[in-house]
């Protein structure tokens, strides 16, 4: 039987869309206590910090229509269904995590379906939002066009993900939790242990700063930031269509 590590490995290489619902299905149970444990429940800092930003951007616009991609259990579209007047979607590809999410927050309209081509039309959304998602996708590139393609221009894509520290210090003991007591933690909590090897090989693997912001620009953004948080353990960035 493969290992954990072999299991994860493979994944990150093939980032099949079945594999990814799969693994997603199966921490769905233990998803929430988990991220705020292991993050130290810093992650609710970091869905604030996207919003906030959100609703800068958003000044005075009436009503504005979010969509929330890669939206797990409904965390980071609730935060962003905060901004007065906000209509909020939230859209996955895993049943069991949009299962938690619609009985946490029934007000907020979910879908299931890939990123990669995103059932909605053209110019549809005033900002399109996904937290520690996108580098899950199979194919990220057709993800930012699709992001792209549904924002209304002068609309804003906001996306946060784990960073790894660029100080040299901090990056060491960043992986050392990281890949070392992270996934020891999760496998006492979870029966999906090969999801917490996959997480830190996969931000490992992931276009961080200006890589990012290089595709995010090739997808059409005619402006991409990111913004460091918390010693550059997470990070966001803002494009604008």
């Amino acid at each position: 039987m493969s290992s954990s590590k072999e299991t994860a490995k493979t994944l990150i290489q093939s980032k099949s869309r079945s594999s990814i619902r799969t693994m997603f299905d199966e921490v769905a149970p233990t998803y929430d206590f988990l991220n705020h444990l292991l993050s130290l429940g810093i992650d609710n800092y970091w869905r604030a910090a996207a919003s906030s930003r959100a609703r800068k951007h958003l000044t005075g616009v009436r009503e504005p229509k979010i969509l929330d991609v890669a939206t797990g259990t409904g965390d980071l579209a609730a935060s962003m269904a905060k901004i007065p007047g906000a209509k909020v979607t939230g859209f996955d590809l895993s049943p069991e995590m949009l299962a938690i999410a619609r009985k946490k927050y029934p007000g907020i309209t979910f879908m299931e379906g890939y990123a990669e081509k995103l059932p909605f039309s053209d110019s549809s959304f005033s900002a399109v939002s996904a937290g520690f998602g996108v580098r899950n996708f199979e194919n990220l590139e057709q993800g930012m066009r699709e992001f792209h393609r549904v924002l209304k221009p002068g609309g804003c894509a906001l996306i946060i993900e784990p960073m790894i520290p660029r100080n040299p210090v901090m990056k060491k003991l960043y992986l050392i939790y990281f890949k070392k007591v992270l996934p020891k933690i999760a496998s006492l909590f979870s029966k999906s242990s090969f999801a917490y090897d996959y997480l830190p090989n996969s931000v490992e693997q992931f276009p961080q700063t200006e890589a990012f912001t290089a595709i995010l620009k090739k997808a059409g953004f005619k402006q991409a930031d990111y913004h460091p948080m918390t010693f550059e353990t997470s990070i966001l960035y803002v494009a604008v269509k």
